[in-house]
Order: structure tokens, then sequence, then C-alpha cells
């Protein structure tokens, strides 16, 4: 039945990226372009940014599958712990003194990320329940941070600001092999690590059992899927609902088994962002949607779609 799956997955998969990859202000076949400009655009402009818009995906549904055996929680996924507000924090903030520096922004979004990475490690000892609850704290201190920040900022900044908090894949200052190699690099780690977390699902005792070192796998988990998440964000700013539903969907298709799930979650977290993408600058052409916009969208109904199925 497996094979089935995979081979049908894989098959989707193809049909997507050639979607992706077609739709836009105007209609190019990926395959036969129809002339130079054709090949220009698809070569320079819509391969880059879908490759972009994979990794970043990519990496939010790894984290998103990370954060929810880390704590024990369906619900958690790549923001659930504040890394994306202090990320946020920090690009806002670099905005305002930079005077408008996209490059900058980037910087400080990074830096923002890593000093929230910082401050949660400080509360990985206390346990999921405290570690939990020190995030969600943490996420609504950053959240007021940003509101001050913003209501500080000059007006003419305010519309850069709020276009990266809603996802912005147009201009990354972070190389598309970069991002492909982290990409790799997380997946094999967290295949590496699969047999532990498949552990870590049936519980802490069990785990430590079966001879996972508990206390030490959650730190681990923990600085990944953060500096998982705050790459993806200084990449693309703030895009939701892809690292709460792929892990979701790929666990009802592929079963619990973390040597499934990971490549399954990588895969398909690309991909939907992908379309994300694509339809974002479709949709209104040649203006763009927010791309974190249609992952709310599409994440909504796809969410409340598997709650149900799961009833």
């Amino acid at each position: 039945m497996n094979k089935i799956k995979i081979s049908g997955f894989v098959i989707l998969s193809f049909v997507l990226v050639y979607i992706a990859l077609g739709i836009g202000q105007a209609w190019i076949n990926p395959f036969f372009p129809a002339s130079a400009m054709e090949q220009t655009i698809l070569w320079e402009l819509r391969i880059p940014r879908l490759l972009i818009a994979f990794a970043v995906g990519g990496l939010l549904a790894l984290a998103g599958s990370w954060f929810q055996v880390l704590l024990g929680n369906p619900l958690a996924e790549p923001y659930v712990l504040g890394v994306a507000g202090s990320a946020a924090s920090g690009a806002i903030l670099m905005l305002m003194m930079a005077a408008g520096s996209v490059w900058l922004m980037s910087a400080g979004a990074f830096a923002g990320a890593l000093v929230g990475i910082v401050i949660v490690m400080a509360f990985v000892h206390l346990g999921t329940g405290r570690l939990l609850l020190a995030g969600v704290v943490l996420a609504a201190f950053w959240g007021a941070f940003i509101t001050l920040l913003l209501a500080l900022m000059p007006e003419h900044d305010i519309s850069v600001a709020f276009a990266w908090m809603m996802g912005d894949l147009s201009d990354s200052d972070i190389p598309v092999a970069v991002l492909l190699i982290v990409w790799v690099i997380a997946l094999v780690y967290g295949l590496f690590l699969s047999r532990s977390l498949d552990a870590l699902l049936l519980g802490e005792k069990h785990a430590t059992m079966l001879g996972v070192d508990v206390p030490k796998l959650r730190r681990v988990l923990l600085l990944l899927a953060s500096f998982v998440t705050a790459i993806a964000v200084t990449a693309a700013g703030t895009i939701g609902f892809v690292g709460l539903v792929i892990p979701h969907l790929m666990r009802l298709v592929f079963g619990s088994l973390h040597r499934m799930v990971l490549p399954a979650s990588a895969i398909g977290g690309g991909l939907l962002l992908m379309l994300a993408d694509a339809a974002s600058r479709s949709v209104i052409a040649p203006a763009e949607l927010p791309v974190g916009v249609l992952t709310a969208m599409i994440g909504v109904p796809l969410f409340l779609w598997l709650l149900l199925k799961k009833t």
C-alpha cells in the first residue's frame, strides 16, 4: 500500500511543479517555452522563486513536525515558541534604523530569531508543559513589541514591514543554493533522529526504556527546529499554516513513522508553498497577494477537513 501511496505522491508532485511553473501573469509551458522571452522568464524568474518557495515550505513543515513531537501537541507549529515574533521584531527594528534597507531587514530578522532561540533554550529543561507556556508568553510579548514598533515607525516603512510580515518570496536575501543545502541537511539529520522521534511519540517513559536520552533529544530538537524556522523566516517572512497542516496531512497519508513523515513533509510543505506563491502571483496579476494570506486560505479548510477526517 505504501508503494502505491509513494508512487501517487511522486506523480502528484511532478504535476504540481508543472502547474506552479506554468501559471503566472501569463501561462508558460515549462517544457516548451514559446519564445526567448518566455524562456528568460521561466529560468531567471519563476524557477529560482519556485526553488525558494520549495525550500522555505519544506523547512517550515520539517520544523512543524519536530515541534509537534517535542511538545507532544498536535497543534504545535514553527512559530509556537515565539521565534517568528523575535525575528519579526528584529526585522522591523532594523528597518527603522536602516531607513528601509531590505538586506539589513533580513539580517535583523536572523539576529532577532537567534535572540528568540537563546531565550527559549533557557526554558527547555523545565519540561514540555512549561516550555509551551513560556513560548506562548514570549509570543505575546513579541507581538506587543511589534505593535509598539509599528506605532513608532514612519508611515512610508509600514507597508514594507507589513508585506514582510505576511510573507514575501519576491526578494530573498538568502541564496537559493544555501536554502536548498539547509533543506537537505535538515532532512538528513531528521532521518537520523527518526527512530528516537518514533520512540518519543510513545511518551518519555517508553522512550527512556528504549534507550533514548530524552533531555538531550529535546534540546537537539528545540535547537534544530528553531534554527530551521529562523532560516525560513529570514528568507521569506512569517508564513503560517504550512508547518501546522502538512505534518498532519502526511501522518494521515503515510502513518506515524518519521522515516516516512519527514521526507513527505519536507516535499509536501514545499509543494504547498509553491502553489500558494504561484496563486499569489496570478490572482490579481500584475499585482501580488501576500503569500501568507494564500497559505492561510488553503491551510484553514484543509486543517478543518483533517479534523473531520479523524472524528
